[in-house]
């Protein structure tokens, strides 16, 4: 009896049932399999593959963003999402619709099911690789001209490395994922250099003379990958201070280009460089992209999620400002990135909604927020990772702090956070900040 047809609802389902971790098989043998037999080609596809630890989704999004600006028609493929799964496939900025999602979905079951019985593989993909290959269904039905693909987890055995870049982009490097990528900065990094190809060229985000670097610039030697630095002696990024945003001037030994970021953050000036520095990669290999589609596109970038302020009125009758700034830092280098930010804007007092995986370095991201902070409000991520809710309350019950509660409720949570009448952040993890900007933004 043929296997009755799902709807989207159905695909969902069948999505949420594997088992992402113990299905986990950190190899690209079964993804270049499938690759090898889609029904469609992908050479006529400029993929760019942006890995990194921190950084590289920004990257992905500027960098899409200016593709588009100048004209092309463009996938865009990201890790994790927010609240939907079809966040991570966009054409145009354009989410995938429910029955693209639904068509693509069944298209990889199917032929994956197919190679299963051939025994060409010996399982079915992961959560991430169905999601994947999804993408690339959809970007072949959508005839993209160009496609960024965002490194889901190292880079080495990521599926993404399964397709023929064009041009490969490493951003900034730090300790995340160490039980799977390894405790150094060097075999993490040894990881994220996995994603350059022999021949390619590869942007790197890096700071000059530091052990990533060290250990990309290397690899690149040994594969003949011309390799670019986005920031040296050489290459230049100065930055000045906006009411709502910041003004760049790039400037390298070639030419100078002045562009503004409206993301919040210094740091995002550094990873609008790095598209910046691929950007003029790509126009020596013939694209042809203009400095006016470059400001364009970065100027328009805007990733939820991402030091993302969101002003609210509240309450009746008597109508009150929330303020609330959401985001998905989940390790202590990103943390430190939000805490700058945090400085740069003399934020203080604010009302804490925090949430952590219990396999990152929770005591130092809590070490850095406190400066900043007068009320802490402890729930969990959706996550069977999550780090349990009283033992991140002890941790900041021993801080002198105002207030120190635990509610696994995230919209309890913000109405008592409300109450305190200051302003809000919930950071900690991307679960956590997807489930409360869906509470903001449509009332729970």
């Amino acid at each position: 009896m043929p296997e009755q047809e799902m709807d989207y609802k159905k695909t969902l389902e069948y999505l949420g049932k594997i088992d992402e971790y113990k299905s986990m098989n950190l190899s690209l043998a079964k993804t270049e399999a499938i690759l090898r037999h889609l029904p469609f080609p992908l050479n006529s596809l400029a993929f760019i593959q942006v890995a990194g630890t921190n950084g590289k989704g920004s990257t992905a999004h500027f960098l899409a963003s200016v593709l588009r600006a100048s004209g092309r028609k463009v996938g865009l493929f990201t890790s994790p999402h927010l609240h939907d799964v079809r966040e991570r496939i966009k054409v145009d900025n354009r989410e995938i619709p429910e029955t693209a999602f639904t068509a693509c979905i069944g298209a990889v079951k199917k032929l994956s099911r197919q190679l299963l019985q051939k025994e060409i593989i010996t399982d079915m993909p992961t959560y991430f690789e169905y999601i994947f290959l999804a993408a690339l269904y959809h970007f072949s039905r959508e005839q993209v001209a160009a496609a960024v693909l965002e490194v889901g987890l190292g880079g080495r055995l990521d599926a993404t490395s399964a397709v023929a870049p064009t041009l490969s982009v490493i951003t900034g490097i730090s300790h995340d994922h160490t039980a799977i990528l390894g405790q150094r900065i060097k075999d993490i990094a040894a990881e994220k250099a996995g994603v350059i190809k022999k021949g390619v060229p590869v942007v790197c985000g890096c700071n000059v003379h530091s052990v990533s670097h060290t250990v990309i610039k290397k690899k690149a030697a040994e594969l003949d990958a011309p390799f670019y630095q986005v920031i040296d002696s050489r290459n230049r990024l100065t930055v000045e201070d906006l009411a709502n945003g910041y003004r760049c001037r790039y400037v390298t030994d070639k030419e100078g280009l002045e562009f503004d970021v409206h993301m919040n953050g210094r740091h995002q000036a550094r990873n609008a460089a790095a598209a910046v520095k691929a950007v003029r990669v790509l126009n020596e290999m013939g694209f042809a992209i203009s400095p006016e589609a470059v400001r364009e596109g970065i100027k328009n970038t805007h990733v939820p999620g991402r030091i993302e302020i969101i002003e609210k009125q509240t309450g009746n009758p008597t109508p009150t400002k929330m303020t609330v700034i959401l985001d998905g830092s989940h390790n202590v280098e990103s943390i430190k990135m939000l805490s700058a930010f945090l400085e740069q804007k003399k934020k203080r007092r604010l009302t804490l909604i925090f949430g952590v995986l219990q396999d990152k370095n929770y005591r130092q991201m809590t070490r850095l927020l406190l400066p900043f902070v007068e009320n802490v409000i402890i729930s969990e991520p959706i996550s069977r990772r999550a780090l349990p809710a009283e033992k991140l309350a002890r941790l900041f019950n021993k801080q002198g702090l105002k207030n120190v509660l635990v509610q696994p409720d995230l919209k309890k949570a913000l109405d008592i956070a409300q109450k305190w009448r200051e302003e809000i952040l919930v950071t900690g993890s991307f679960y956590l900040v997807g489930e409360m900007r869906y509470i903001i933004m449509h009332g729970g």
